[in-house]
């Protein structure tokens, strides 16, 4: 048993997807708005059986990603606990993934360019906390799925670029939101929220860590970004009210989003000239 939990496609798939799953349903019956921290809770939990529990103050990049997550964990629960809607979380959240992406690229911010990725990854988080990738607590597929992209397009560039350790964070990441997804699929039972869109900042801070200290290709993940709109989808289909209709509905809406990272991970492979990851 020991030895499959070493294996590296369990830690970045399999292990992941079932603590997402058991997370998302240990807090849905505990209060049921809290489901969606199973994501980040998940994410957590397998970093620590995977990398090990970072030092505080952490010494590098990843150390201050996996604290700024559990602040930024930390932070959409009680918040929901509190009754913080609206603006208030939208500033909230902005402030911590502002300030977490600020804290993890400060070493790195010797040239133009990490400057200028940084502004990137700010308008992104600003586009995160303030723009339409919410979702009302009945409709929590499109934020998820989403989140399922950006993450997989992480973690695939990431994979291409030789930088193991991001990638299985990412793609954990990615399978947590999957067992989130399945629990809501094929009817949406779970509220996204504030502990939601943390998540969601997660996959920006491992943008940020791949962008900042890695020789990847990190410019292609600008192609994935269309993934925040994939919850249009649903506009433009006739669902109806029925049970099929709307599990028709929510898997368009996934597909919809998973296409720009499958984009993103294609650039990158072009880029590397084609050659596959030792990984």
């Amino acid at each position: 048993m020991s030895d499959l939990l070493q294996d590296p496609f369990v830690q970045s798939s399999v292990l992941p997807l079932l603590v997402g799953l058991v997370l998302v349903g240990v807090l849905h019956l505990l209060r049921r708005p809290l489901a969606a921290a199973g994501i980040a809770a998940g994410f957590l939990v397998v970093f620590v059986m995977v990398v090990g529990l970072p030092a505080l103050p952490p010494p590098s990049s990843m150390g201050k990603l996996f604290w700024s997550s559990a602040a930024g964990l930390a932070l959409g629960v009680a918040a929901d606990a509190a009754g913080v809607r609206g603006r208030a979380a939208s500033a909230a959240l902005a402030l911590w993934l502002a300030g977490s992406l600020v804290w993890i690229a400060l070493p790195a911010l010797d040239s133009a360019a990490a400057a200028l990725s940084l502004l990137v990854l700010l308008a992104t988080a600003a586009w995160v906390a303030f723009g339409r990738a919410s979702a009302p607590a009945g409709n929590p597929t499109a934020p998820a799925a989403s989140l399922l992209a950006l993450a997989l397009a992480v973690g695939g560039t990431a994979l291409i670029g030789s930088s193991a350790s991001i990638a299985q964070m990412a793609l954990a990441l990615a399978a947590s939101a999957g067992g989130f997804l399945l629990w809501n699929w094929p009817v949406e039972r779970h509220g996204w929220g504030l502990p939601g869109q943390v998540a969601l900042g997660i996959a920006v801070l491992l943008a940020g860590v791949l962008a900042l200290f890695t020789q990847a290709q990190a410019a292609v993940l600008l192609l994935a970004l269309p993934a925040l709109l994939a919850g249009h989808v649903r506009r433009l289909i006739p669902a109806g009210d029925g049970l099929v209709g709307r599990a028709a509905s929510a898997a368009a809406v996934t597909a919809a989003a998973v296409v720009p990272a499958l984009v993103a991970i294609g650039a990158a492979y072009a880029l590397s000239g084609g050659e596959a990851s030792p990984y």
